[in-house]
């Protein structure tokens, strides 16, 4: 089984009606999906549609930069990636994948 292609795959290469209209579709459905369940979280949900699966360099640079952070704010900020970015990138990867499939396929 093959990863569905990414929406930026599609508005690179001149299928920019695929390209928006999952970009939108994934940011309904995203934001529906994590208000619903987490919270509402708006930054996270535009780092995971505007940066597809390259947010998860935000993630990567945080768990590189965690051993330099003070042990008392560490179970905090720790929460704040998970919730805030963490889950919404998860999310966001297999919705946007999932839509963009579907709609390629129909379009």
């Amino acid at each position: 089984m093959t990863i569905p292609k990414s929406y930026w795959y599609y508005w690179h290469t001149g299928n920019k009606t695929v390209a928006v209209t999952s970009m939108i579709l994934s940011a309904v459905v995203t934001g529906l999906l994590l208000a619903f369940s987490i919270g509402f979280s708006i930054w996270g949900i535009m780092l995971a549609v505007l940066l597809d699966s390259t947010g998860f360099l935000v993630v990567l640079i945080y768990v590189a930069v965690r051993s330099d952070l003070p042990g008392l704010v560490l179970e905090q900020s720790d929460a704040f990636v998970l919730n805030q970015f963490v889950v919404p990138l998860c999310i966001a990867f297999l919705v946007g994948r999932l839509i963009t499939f579907w709609v390629a396929k129909l379009g």
